[in-house]
C-alpha cells in the first residue's frame, strides 16, 4: 500500500471527505468537512486535517482543532490539540493510522503542548499502534442512554429524584426553544461562559456559537435548545446530532440553588424531542475516570444511562512545558473559577 498523506483541504473534494465520514461505522459529527469550517472561522482556534489517500481511494482522515484559552505569554502554556472521535481508518487499518498519527505528531506536534484525541467508542484493538506512536492510553468514562426503549420503559429507567423534578415542571412557566439569530447566540454565549466559568473550565470563544447558528451545512448536525423564565435565559444544551446518534456537547445553567431542580424538566424534555427524531443513543458526555467519586456521572446516570469506557490517548509534544503546565494549571484553575464566580454574573 503507497499511501499519500495530505494536510491542505484545499486539495481535498468535500463530497468525499463527508461520505467517507458518512459511510464508517465510527462516523461522527466532529470529523465532518463543516466542524473543520466552524472551527476555522472561531477565534482562539485552528483546526488541522490529515488525509490518507490509496491512489485515487481515501482511507482514512483525521480532524483536530489547537485550543489557547487566554492570550500571550500565558497562550503557551494552555496550547493543546483535541480531536474527537477520530482518526477514522478504513476497516481499521493499521498502517494507515500508523501513517495518521506520525503526521499529526511531525506536522503538528510543535503547535502544541500536548494532542489529547477523545474517543467516542472503545476501540481497544488499535491501542497497540497509538502506543507505538508515543500516545498513552488514559481510562475515560462517558453515560450512554439507550433511547430505543419505548417511552415507558425510558421513564421508568429515571431516578425517583429526577421523575419528581420533571413532575413538578408542568407547574413551571418557563419556555424551551431553538436558540436562533445574534441575540440569541450571545445571550447562550454567556449562560455557558458562567456555568462553564465557574467550574475552571475553557470557556470557548464568543464567535463560536455565531457561527454555529449561521453555518448553513451545519445546521441539520446541531440543536441549540434553550430554558427562558420571564423572557431570561436560564439554561442551555447544545446537541450535536450524526445520523441516529446525538452527544451533549456543550451545557450549562444559570439557576439558583432553589431553582436547580428546574434544570432535570429542560433536560428530560431535549432527551424527549431527540427520541421522537429517531435517535436511538444519546451520548452525555464526560463521566470522569474509574474509581472517582464524580458527581456529574451519577447525575447523567439518573437519566437511564449507562456507564461506558470510551477512553482517550495523550502525546506530550513538549515535556518541560507540559510538566510545568501541570503545576501552573491548579493556579491557573483556580485563579479563572473566582474571576468567573466576581465578574462574570449573567
Amino acid at each position: 500500500m503507497a499511501l499519500k498523506v495530505i494536510t491542505d483541504i484545499a486539495k481535498i473534494d468535500r463530497r468525499v471527505w463527508a461520505d467517507f465520514v458518512n459511510n464508517h461505522p465510527n462516523g461522527n459529527i466532529f470529523q465532518l468537512p463543516w466542524m473543520y469550517e466552524l472551527h476555522q472561522m472561531t477565534s482562539l482556534q485552528h483546526p488541522i486535517a490529515i488525509f490518507a489517500f490509496d491512489g485515487p481511494l481515501l482511507v482514512g482522515l483525521m480532524i483536530g482543532t489547537n485550543f489557547r484559552s487566554v492570550a500571550f505569554p500565558f497562550s503557551w502554556l494552555t496550547r493543546r490539540q483535541m480531536v474527537i472521535g477520530g482518526p477514522l481508518v478504513d476497516n481499521n487499518n493499521r498502517d494507515v493510522l500508523e501513517t495518521i498519527l506520525e503526521c499529526l505528531v511531525k506536522e503538528f506536534g510543535h503547535k502544541a503542548i500536548f494532542t489529547e484525541i477523545k474517543n467516542l467508542k472503545l476501540r481497544l484493538s488499535l491501542k497497540p499502534v497509538f502506543e507505538d506512536a508515543g500516545f498513552y492510553y488514559e481510562s475515560l468514562l462517558s453515560v450512554i442512554v439507550e433511547m430505543n426503549k419505548k417511552s415507558g420503559t425510558l421513564w421508568d429507567s429515571l431516578s425517583p429524584d429526577r421523575r419528581e423534578n420533571i413532575r413538578r415542571m408542568s407547574n413551571v412557566s418557563g419556555l424551551i426553544r431553538d436558540m436562533h439569530g445574534t441575540r440569541d447566540m450571545e445571550n447562550v454565549w454567556r449562560v455557558l461562559r458562567y456555568a462553564i466559568g465557574e467550574k475552571g473550565l475553557h470557556v470557548p470563544h464568543r464567535s463560536l456559537f455565531r457561527f454555529m447558528d449561521e453555518l448553513e451545512m451545519l445546521k441539520p448536525y446541531v440543536a441549540i435548545k434553550g430554558f427562558e423564565m420571564n423572557e431570561d435565559l436560564k439554561a442551555v444544551l447544545i446537541v450535536m446530532k450524526f445520523q441516529q446518534k446525538a452527544y451533549f456537547w456543550m451545557e450549562g445553567h444559570c439557576l439558583d440553588n432553589g431553582s436547580e431542580w428546574m434544570y432535570d424538566g429542560f433536560v428530560w424534555q431535549v432527551i424527549q424531542e431527540l427520541e421522537s427524531e429517531g435517535i436511538q443513543f444519546l451520548n452525555m458526555g464526560d463521566a470522569g475516570r474509574p474509581g472517582n467519586d464524580f458527581h456529574s456521572r451519577q447525575y447523567k446516570k439518573s437519566y437511564g444511562g449507562t456507564i461506558r469506557e470510551t477512553g482517550r490517548y495523550i502525546y506530550v509534544h513538549k515535556w518541560g512545558l507540559w510538566n510545568f503546565r501541570r503545576f501552573f494549571y491548579r493556579w491557573y484553575k483556580q485563579a479563572r473559577i473566582c474571576f468567573y464566580k466576581k465578574y462574570c454574573s449573567v
